[in-house]
């Protein structure tokens, strides 16, 4: 009886280890698809954000700096305002 008992705990051992195998296995494939699926759709979102920024426009582009970003935007001239009464006589932007 005593020898049953050993080679029923191994046989459980044995099931228990093999069941385990096999989902470790199923996770790790199904998160090794997921990460490429991942990698292949954010290539395809970063191909449509190039494309789209090196599409031709139809309105002048603001002028570029160097490195390629956009420079920054002139401002508009100050004006002096005196025409409300109580003017402290201070630039208006």
């Amino acid at each position: 009886m005593r020898w049953f008992k050993i080679a029923a705990i191994g046989a459980g051992i044995l099931i228990a280890f093999l069941v385990v195998g096999s989902v470790i296995g199923f996770i790790i494939g199904a998160v090794t698809k997921l990460v490429l699926a991942a990698l292949v759709v954010g290539a395809v979102v970063v191909a449509v954000k190039v494309g789209r920024c090196r599409a031709p426009t139809s309105s002048p582009s603001p002028p570029r700096t160097r490195r390629g970003r956009p420079g920054p935007r002139p401002r508009p001239p100050r004006t002096w305002t005196t025409s409300s009464p109580g003017s402290s006589g201070r630039w208006a932007t």
